[in-house]
């Protein structure tokens, strides 16, 4: 079944006034890397400003930006990755958004493969890529049963698909029952303690190339 891209015209204004000009900025006062390692997605990837130190990898560049959807990874994929010439790996997370926004599992599995089929096109099959499970938000708990549909559909999915890595990190932010953990995020419970960062540091160094 095909599915739309549902992004709404408030949307696209705020990309295209803040969170794409924002991300320019960031990557502006980024070291100058020839092949890197890409992180690409929402500000979770955005505010881990201690990203290259924490994972010990001078190679990162962090392409993530505000108020990002995995929709807006995939709509604007052209746009921001025309002068990344060779990337090492490219490194994605989003859907917290999409998913707060309304959308479901299904959606999520559209802008997925759409990023898929992009990044193949465009640096083919050789190309290393690992997509990050959507994390277990307090947040969100009122929609977790749709965030772990999403991460089913989306791992599923990878199995016909070629050099691709799936990277759980929402099992390793759960609680001994299976809850989401509010002493990993800030106050809106949705962005990330240094404490939530350390258990994807932990999670990323096993898969980092």
């Amino acid at each position: 079944m095909k599915i739309k891209l549902t992004m709404t015209t408030e949307e696209i204004q705020f990309y295209k006034h803040e969170g794409l000009p924002q991300l320019a900025e960031n990557l502006k006062a980024q070291p100058s890397i020839n092949q890197p390692i890409v992180f690409y997605g929402s500000s979770s990837f955005r505010l881990w400003k201690t990203v290259r130190e924490d994972l010990g990898n001078a190679a990162i560049l962090n392409m993530g930006f505000g108020g990002s959807t995995l929709e807006a990874c995939a709509l604007y994929f052209d746009q921001l990755f025309k002068d990344v010439e060779s990337p090492q790996s490219v490194f994605i997370y989003a859907g917290d958004n999409d998913l707060g926004g309304g959308q479901k599992a299904e959606d999520i599995l559209f802008s997925f493969e759409s990023i898929y089929r992009q990044l193949r096109f465009k640096y083919g099959e050789d190309l290393p890529i690992f997509y990050m499970s959507i994390k277990p938000s307090p947040s969100k708990d009122n929609i977790m049963h749709e965030i772990e549909k999403s991460n089913f559909l989306v791992k599923e999915a990878m199995h016909v698909l070629t050099n691709i890595t799936y990277v759980d990190i929402f099992t390793p932010m759960l609680d001994e029952n299976g809850k989401s953990r509010p002493d990993l995020f800030e106050d809106d419970m949705l962005h990330m303690l240094p404490e939530g960062y350390a258990i994807w540091t932990e999670v990323l160094k096993k898969v980092l190339i």
